[in-house]
């Protein structure tokens, strides 16, 4: 197979997974390849403030892709995007329509006989909302404490400028060249679960323009600063709602209670049915693709329960209900779950309003392990409350545009893994730890099987960020090591496939 002209490509295996590498690599020389990272990294620390002020101005932007009302928004910070990137000295600038918020593509592809890297992260945002509860205007970001602060600015729109920064960096430094070819795939849809993505990238054209041998997605994060994580896998996502029906209309309780169905007691039931004593999802079939850790991975592998227990006890958090078995930090990783996210019915008012509910609603979201399959996990919900609910119940499923997403996995010896775990240690020289990661980006399954990239996390978002929270913010400290290590990353992945990493024999 060859990408972009590129011949000599061969496969590697890596924990049963092939990746494509191409083989005819230019000289470089670790001493010459040192010079130019400092070079760069000196470059991108001259504009520090720049840099920061970019990101103020990009999160000043409320490009939130699931509100109708901000579509000129999205466009409007997809064109900042993208002039941001020809302003990088990156080519083939575009603004592509996928049906809906359109993607930003970029790229620089004059590495002859070098891999192809494809960068992902996405400029859409939450909403801001609750507004009361920020302690400034949620879009009006700003620099405080060595933190900008601002709806975004940590999820993820100091994933796109970083990597975009770092290969100006590399650029103005090294004479107008990249020592690997980059593609940049920035998306305006990931925190609507992405729908358009797939037929997207279904299209041969774009199935050739996005080819790559390796994805790296500035769209992740770390614990903390001070130690530096490769996250490994993502869970996935197959969401439900269910709505009962038992009457044509609301009923008086006294004149009808204890004769009339209650789509509440039904709704209630279902809740209680889902789950058994020891905390196991209680659906049959639930369990039966999920992929088991090997003994090697989980040696290679930090849960940190402590850690993550302590930053939940801050939340308001005082106990750790769950799965029996495991500890808190593997329940959320690479252990499948199912939680009620919503459920009403009757009357929400003040007061008593004294009536038998004829309809009640619920909300299902359950997160995915590797081999799960959200379809099908979403059939066998439904077939499950199908099967519990009284004859008399007029149950009415529902999905919306983010009810699923497939989980995804990579080997930490794989390519991608040990290249992140490479730069991330030259740039906070600590050991970088493997991590599973409990969030969904659907993204990273979709560019294994439309474009053949594995991929590996490469954010720098951190825990105490309140993503998706009021008061977000990103640490300025963390958001200059980000780009240090996207600027150590263009050389790396050259420096594995020739040969030359530390402790790497000749491929």
């Amino acid at each position: 197979m060859v990408r972009h002209g590129m011949a000599g490509m061969a496969p590697i295996a890596a924990l049963g997974v092939c990746v494509v590498v191409v083989f005819a690599f230019a000289s470089l020389g670790l001493a010459s390849a040192e010079g130019e990272i400092d070079e760069a990294i000196k470059y991108a620390t001259e504009r520090h403030q720049q840099y920061v002020d970019e990101l103020i101005e990009l999160v000043k932007i409320p490009s939130i892709s699931t509100l109708p009302e901000h579509e000129g928004d999205m466009r409007k910070a997809a064109n900042w995007v993208a002039g941001r990137c020809r302003k990088a000295g990156l080519e083939n600038v575009e603004v592509l329509e996928t049906g809906a918020q359109p993607i930003v593509y970029c790229d620089y592809i004059h590495a002859e006989g070098a891999p192809t890297v494809l960068i992902y992260a996405h400029y859409d945002v939450q909403p801001a909302d609750p507004f009361e509860l920020w302690d400034h205007e949620p879009f009006e970001a700003r620099s405080r404490n060595g933190r900008v602060e601002g709806r975004g600015a940590s999820d993820d729109k100091s994933g796109v400028l970083l990597s975009i920064q770092a290969a100006e960096a590399v650029l103005q430094t090294s004479g107008g060249k990249l020592p690997v070819n980059v593609k940049y795939l920035l998306e305006g849809q990931e925190e609507i679960g992405s729908p358009n993505l797939e037929d997207f990238l279904s299209k041969s054209e774009n199935q050739n323009r996005f080819a790559a041998d390796l994805c790296f997605s500035a769209d992740g994060g770390q614990l903390s600063e001070k130690q530096p994580r490769v996250i490994t896998s993502l869970r996935g996502l197959a969401a439900v709602e269910v709505k009962v029906k038992t009457a044509n209309s609301d009923m008086h309780s006294g004149t009808f209670g204890g004769a009339a169905p209650n789509a509440l007691h039904v709704i209630a039931d279902m809740v209680a049915s889902l789950h058994d004593a020891d905390g196991k999802v209680n659906i049959p079939g639930f369990y039966d693709d999920v992929a088991l850790m090997t003994q090697q991975e989980k040696d290679n592998t930090e849960f940190p329960d402590e850690l993550f227990e302590q930053g939940m006890r801050q939340d308001g958090v005082r106990a750790f209900p769950g799965e029996r078995g495991f500890g808190s930090y593997e329940r959320t990783t690479v252990r499948p779950t199912l939680e009620i996210t919503g459920l009403w019915g009757g009357f929400q008012g003040d007061g008593v309003k004294t009536i038998v509910p004829k309809e009640a609603s619920v909300k299902i979201a359950c997160r995915l392990v590797a081999n799960q399959e959200a379809g099908k996990i979403q059939q066998l919900v439904r077939d499950h409350i199908t099967k519990i609910a009284p004859d008399y119940a007029e149950l009415t499923f529902t999905g919306g545009s983010f009810d699923k997403a497939q989980p995804y996995a990579v080997g930490f010896d794989a390519p991608s893994s040990v290249i992140a775990k490479k730069v991330l240690e030259d740039t906070f020289k600590e050991p970088a730890l493997f991590l599973k990661m409990g969030g969904t980006i659907p993204a990273m399954k979709l560019f294994r099987e439309k474009v053949g990239a594995e991929s590996a996390l490469l954010g720098f978002s951190e825990a105490d960020n309140l993503l998706h929270a009021p008061n977000e913010f990103m640490r300025e400290s963390i958001y200059h090591r980000g780009r240090e290590v996207y600027i150590r990353l263009f050389h790396e992945v050259v420096n594995y496939h020739h040969g030359t990493a530390a402790g790497k024999e000749e491929l």
